[in-house]
């Protein structure tokens, strides 16, 4: 059920102002990211639609229970002879992003630093901020709004998740930070070729299966081989630097521990669409998905390559009305953000030297190229851009710039077309 509440609304116990009739309900999450719900809903003869205004509350469930979200955009609209409002809400959690923090300077325990965040805001909110973390860190903040002192990366300002790491559970107005919000269930896939519905990414530009360790003052040991090493046709050697470390048997042993993490392993990256599976025969073999909750650990093996590794449930579309997964993506684990501020000189690097700066702009401007280009697909029938995917066989959402204008298509690329600009540049 999808019921619809006041804008002042603290409580969702009884029906608000009413049960909506959607014909379109999910919601989307990412880890430390973004939590949104989108609706459509018709121009019923009940008049449910009246009820929907922005700022009012939309409850409908979620992969942990029935949750808030807050309207922030009402559109009308009509496609293909169907009248109907698409809303857009983001979770309660977002209403942080109107406040601020006046001042922040705290150094104590991850719970400390949460009441001090919450002490500074400017006006008071009904959120709980409560955390089970443990250890010492420093938080400072100066007039951002909440979410930003909670969540922030950017490098040149301070917050919670750098200062303690951790990843935020959202529960209505209960927001809790924990080392981590999943567990891992036992939940295995393996995968030794690409299937309709799984679209997998391996990443191997960043594996090391040579470690070369050096230590304070210049100290070198010697390498240590992955088990992995035999997989590529080098070896693919890299330095790992901590100038705290005096002797070669702990040189030895830190490079041991950083392949015992994974640095061996390709960063793997894996979109499971449970509509496309379904129609695999191997579809048994990964609905074992359907189980998994954000930040859930999954093993992940791939048979060729022969190895297995860990990976993390980082986003996924829930459908609200029929309470089922339509999509989850598994990714590398989100870095240890608390290793990453205090280890002081401690850095992996390749065995030439660190790339330069100009090289490194290359690089990330050949992977926005790449993220491009896997959108557009361009054949005899004209130029296609794709929206909701990076395959133009599994897009739902397509333009097409051809020989009669520019068209989209919200039904896949063989769907129903609706022209924008005809073939002689006319708006229609």
């Amino acid at each position: 059920m999808v019921t619809i509440h006041e804008k002042n609304s603290i409580a969702f116990n009884t029906l608000g102002l009413g049960a909506l009739l959607p014909s379109l309900c999910t919601v989307t999450e990412e880890l430390n990211g973004l939590y949104e719900l989108e609706m459509e809903h018709p121009y019923d003869e009940q008049g449910k639609w009246k009820h929907i205004e922005k700022e009012r509350i939309i409850f409908a469930s979620t992969p942990r229970g029935r949750q808030p979200f807050r309207i922030y955009h009402v559109n009308p609209k009509l496609d293909g002879g169907r009248f109907y409002i698409k809303v857009y809400a983001k979770h309660i959690f977002y209403d942080l992003l109107d406040n601020l923090c006046l001042s922040v300077n705290v150094t104590g325990t991850p719970q400390v630093a949460l009441s001090a965040i919450k002490g500074s805001l400017a006006y008071a909110v009904p959120f709980v901020l409560s955390t089970d973390m443990t250890g010492t860190g420093t938080v400072k903040a100066t007039r951002v709004n909440p979410i930003t002192s909670l969540l922030n990366m950017d490098e040149d300002k301070d917050s919670f998740v750098k200062a303690f790491g951790g990843e935020i559970l959202r529960d209505g107005f209960a927001v809790t930070m924990k080392t981590s919000i999943g567990e891992d269930r036992g939940v295995a896939i393996r995968y030794g070729k690409n299937l309709v519905g799984l679209e997998i990414s391996e990443d191997v530009s960043e594996v090391a299966t040579r470690i070369l360790p050096i230590g304070k003052d210049g100290l070198q040991g010697s390498y240590v081989d992955s088990q992995y090493i035999n997989n590529y046709v080098y070896p693919k050697i890299r330095i790992l630097e901590d100038s705290q470390i005096e002797t070669t048997p702990e040189l030895q042993q830190a490079a041991l521990n950083l392949l015992a993490e994974g640095v061996d392993l390709p960063k793997v990256n894996i979109k499971a669409d449970f509509h496309m599976l379904s129609k695999t025969e191997e579809y048994k073999e990964y609905a074992v998905l359907e189980e998994v909750q954000l930040g859930d650990v999954v093993t992940v093996s791939n048979v060729k390559m022969g190895f297995h590794k860990k990976a993390k449930v980082i986003s996924y579309e829930w459908d609200c009305l029929l309470e089922r997964y339509n999509r989850v993506e598994l990714g590398d684990f989100v870095a240890d953000l608390t290793t990453s501020v205090t280890a002081g000189e401690k850095s992996l690097s390749t065995a030439v030297s660190a790339k330069s700066t100009a090289s490194t702009a290359a690089t990330d401007a050949q992977t926005a190229l790449d993220r491009i280009l896997r959108k557009v697909t361009i054949n005899n029938e004209g130029l296609y851009i794709c929206v909701d995917t990076n395959s133009l066989d599994t897009a739902t959402k397509v333009f097409h710039f051809g020989s009669y204008g520019l068209r989209h298509s919200s039904t896949g690329v063989n769907g129903t077309y609706k022209t924008i600009i005809d073939g002689d540049g006319n708006l229609v």
